[in-house]
């Protein structure tokens, strides 16, 4: 029986971080060209969902992350340089997210089994006298067992599910006894409707403004930016931002939930309701609002017009779903995983990385600096094994 010392489920930004990060941590150690990896991919190709993310630019990490300079060192380390533009936003120097896939796996290169096409069906810890754990999954629909001391799991969450993200990850934690809590898809457009107002006519229309979410009444949150109009409501980075606020009580309905919620969005953030009110007269909204969206608004003349411009009340019908959704709200619970190493505190030997633990950021490399920080993380506590 052939038995590989890691197995890494999952091939994608945390995945793929480990693997390289664990084959350059081992790689001066002792014994090490005895190390055998695998990685077990379900997509065809590697890193698919990483190649998409940023525009296809891929937004590596932001200013506002603490370990922003850990991730930065390690792309530079496997050739990546990066940028940071006015948002903070950090991106590979090149705006090619391919070329960042390529490096991580050029970095692999042949120090691991890379096996794409592998669907994990089942993971089990064998207990024997040196204990280990089985999975057990299909390629090119054949069954096959693969033997490995340590695994880790980063199978992503559920959102993105036409780059292989469908949730299966989440079967496996609570099959070895983990806690998986309630997931929704966030970071995704929210479905609106609004008195008189035809948002199919608006669809495409780009406006800068704030949007402030209230729950019952109370505004919790607030971000300002692009907001973009589609056919049944908005969507844009500040509007992403509101939906991992939007959430059911324990045992509450999602659907009974989001009836507790309201946007009231300022088109004119830069404006005070007296600056809008006198030119109303002249111009109307035109020039602060698009044609289109000025007409909205200018059926109604003066105070009326410049008060709704400044705070109109939209109600949430609806959160876009998983294939519309940057990210995952919720996961393996992480008082069940030591969060400096990423272990399992349940199962030993089993760790977890990447967007299937219950942790979130906002839009702008947020997501990804925690699927590069924990996979990493991961990686140098199985590597410290080894010694020197």
């Amino acid at each position: 029986m052939m038995k590989y010392d890691l197995a890494i489920v999952g091939g994608g930004a945390a995945g793929l971080a480990a693997a390289a990060s664990f084959i350059k941590e081992v790689k001066n150690k002792a014994d090490s060209e005895e190390v055998r990896i695998c990685i077990l991919e379900k997509n065809e190709t590697a890193g698919r969902k990483i190649n998409a993310t940023g525009g296809g630019r891929c937004n590596l990490t932001n200013e506002a992350c603490p370990g922003k300079e850990m991730t930065r060192g390690f792309f530079r380390s496997i050739g990546i340089e990066t940028y940071c533009d006015d948002e903070g936003r950090y991106y590979p120097y090149t705006n090619k997210a391919s070329d960042v896939t390529k490096a991580l796996v050029d970095a692999i290169g042949s120090s691991a089994d890379l096996k794409c096409g592998f669907t994990v069906k089942v993971i089990s810890r064998v207990k024997s006298d040196d204990e280990y754990f089985m999975i057990t999954g299909m390629q090119q629909s054949a069954m096959e067992m693969i033997f490995a001391d340590k695994v880790l799991i980063a199978m992503g969450g559920k959102a993105g599910p036409q780059y292989g993200t469908t949730g299966d990850g989440y079967t496996l934690a609570r099959t070895l006894g983990h806690t998986v809590t309630r997931v929704f898809p966030i970071l995704t457009g929210i479905t609106c409707s609004a008195e008189g107002v035809d948002f199919a006519s608006l669809k495409g229309i780009r406006a800068k403004g704030t949007v402030i979410l209230n729950k019952d009444g109370v505004p919790i949150v607030r971000d300002t930016g692009e907001i973009q109009f589609t056919e049944d409501g908005i969507s844009g980075i500040c509007v992403f931002n509101l939906t991992p606020h939007i959430k059911a009580d324990k045992r509450e309905n999602f659907g009974d939930a989001l009836k507790r919620y309201s946007i009231t969005v300022d088109l004119a953030p830069d404006f005070t309701e007296e600056q809008l009110a006198a030119r109303a007269e002249s111009f109307g909204s035109f020039g602060i609002l698009t044609q289109k969206l000025a007409a909205v608004f200018d059926e109604h003349q003066g105070d009326t017009s410049a008060a709704k411009i400044k705070n109109w009340q939209l109600e949430i019908t609806g959160i876009k779903g998983w294939r519309d959704a940057q990210a995952t709200f919720g996961g393996v619970a992480l008082d069940e995983i030591d969060m400096d190493t990423m272990e399992s505190r349940i199962v030993p030997g089993l760790y977890f990385a990447g967007e299937i633990i219950d942790a979130q950021g906002p839009c702008g490399g947020f997501n990804l600096q925690n699927a590069w920080e924990t996979g990493i993380k991961a990686a140098r506590a199985i590597a410290s094994d080894y010694s020197e």
